[in-house]
């Protein structure tokens, strides 16, 4: 055999060689992350549950009654669950088909319309406890990250969607502002930065979890418009958290509204107090419009037009 055809014998080994190579990683790689899966799956979905929600509304003086479904989590072993404010917080009867298909009427612990955030507690008269799923840390969520959407849709039996991470600090832009809807006087998820993701979500599927592949919830489900929106983890862990504690959120207010520094200021920081509420805290304060905020507590406030 000459030279040049030992070099292309070699050289094609080689390659083959590398090709086999990267297709067992890649296969190994894919069965790691089905794995994963799979894990979180099984990790997840005997704490899921439908809820059937009967809600009471009043209407030019009749009373009327409506029907509507849901998803939520159990996140403690006393059986509290976490689901959605425009699920179930105004609700007159709650009745839950856990993952075993046994039904469990519950009762509303506290609600959140700023948040939209609920918990509600299955009845437990026997003292049982309950499969339950525990929180992750959704700051540590970065965009591509795979994601499952975990829920009843359409009030279905349990489904799993998949998806990646779109966006981190997702806000709906001005042009949908109309769609905003509002409950108890508030705007409903007013606080919220949502977690975008391309994971499919339907009717139903509001106050599911949203997962990462270690089984942990990261975001609580809420609203789809092309892409999907999921409450982040870590707020609705902490809201959770105060509403099995005390029932209600208390949230501090100051009574100012401010604006973005005007463009013919010559400051960098700060911003503009454009009113202050008679008798507030800001007033009692001396606080006055045209006062140029920079610091709340330790932190620096800056909001400026965009150029």
């Amino acid at each position: 055999m000459k030279y040049k055809e030992i070099l292309c014998v070699t050289i094609l080994s080689i390659f083959l060689s590398l090709s086999v190579a990267h297709g067992q990683a890649l296969s190994e790689d894919a069965g790691d992350i089905q794995q994963a899966i799979d894990n979180a799956i099984a990790r997840v979905k005997p704490a899921l549950i439908r809820i059937h929600v009967v809600s009471v509304w009043d209407n030019q003086g009749r009373e009327v009654k409506e029907e509507s479904s849901g998803s939520g989590v159990i996140i403690t072993a006393e059986g509290h669950v976490v689901t959605n404010h425009h699920v179930a917080g105004r609700a007159k009867r709650l009745v839950c088909t856990l993952s075993n298909k046994e039904e469990v009427e519950a009762d509303l612990i506290g609600t959140d319309p700023v948040s939209d955030i609920s918990v509600i507690k299955l009845r437990n008269p026997i003292k049982q406890k309950y499969p339950f799923v525990e929180f992750g840390n959704s700051d540590n969520l970065q965009v591509g990250d795979r994601i499952l959407v975990m829920g009843s849709p359409l009030a279905l039996s349990q489904s799993v969607t998949m998806g990646i991470v779109s966006n981190t600090e997702m806000v709906i832009p001005d042009v949908f502002m109309p769609f905003k809807f509002t409950l108890e006087g508030e705007d409903v998820g007013s606080v919220v930065r949502w977690i975008g993701h391309d994971a499919a979500i339907y009717p139903g599927n509001s106050g599911g979890p949203l997962v990462n592949l270690n089984g942990e919830i990261v975001g609580i489900n809420e609203i789809s418009f092309g892409i999907a929106g999921a409450i982040p983890g870590n707020l609705a862990k902490k809201v959770s958290l105060e509403l099995i504690n005390q029932g209600e959120i208390i949230r501090s207010w100051f009574g100012f509204e401010v604006q973005p520094l005007l463009k013919s200021y010559r400051g960098k920081t700060g911003a503009l107090v454009s009113g202050v509420i008679k008798g507030s805290p800001a007033d009692k304060a001396g606080i006055l419009a045209g006062d140029i905020i920079v610091k709340l507590a330790v932190y620096d406030v800056t909001v400026l037009f965009n150029e």
